[in-house]
């Protein structure tokens, strides 16, 4: 759902002739795709029987989160990347809009480029705590 959203984000920044805004929300869309495929392997990782008796069946699940925390972890990490030029974009537009002295729509510009930045940060911190579980955080 999330990922056709962004589709539809995409196909309307592409009408209003912005490719910049346009390719961000394709990336976005595919972050969500590749997220929901994660949360899918995720969920068939941690359920309760998987590894139950079998040694090799546990280091084969444990193996598995480790390397699916690290996908997630780079996922977000291109999220927060893909975030933080959308926070520049908008900072861009806003300059332009207050130079063409329309200062409402500057701040709306200004406004979304803090919540990218905001958004950002919790994807940079979300894959921190991923990598954590690899052990290849800072403890």
């Amino acid at each position: 759902m999330a990922a056709k959203n962004h589709d539809r984000a995409a196909k309307f920044w592409d009408d209003q002739r912005d490719p910049e805004r346009a390719g961000l929300q394709r990336e976005m869309a595919l972050y969500e795709r590749n997220g929901a495929e994660l949360e899918r392997r995720w969920a068939e990782l941690t359920e309760p029987n998987a590894a139950q008796g079998q040694t090799r069946a546990a280091e084969l699940v444990i193996k598995q989160t480790q390397q699916g925390a690290k996908r997630i972890a780079g996922i977000l990490t291109q999220l927060a990347i893909t975030l933080d030029r959308s926070a520049g974009l908008a900072e861009e537009h806003a300059e332009r809009r207050e130079q063409a002295g329309r200062s409402d729509d500057a701040e709306q510009e200004r406004q979304a480029a803090r919540h990218a930045r905001d958004a950002a940060q919790r994807a940079r911190s979300q894959a921190e705590q991923w990598l954590k579980l690899t052990g290849e955080g800072d403890a």
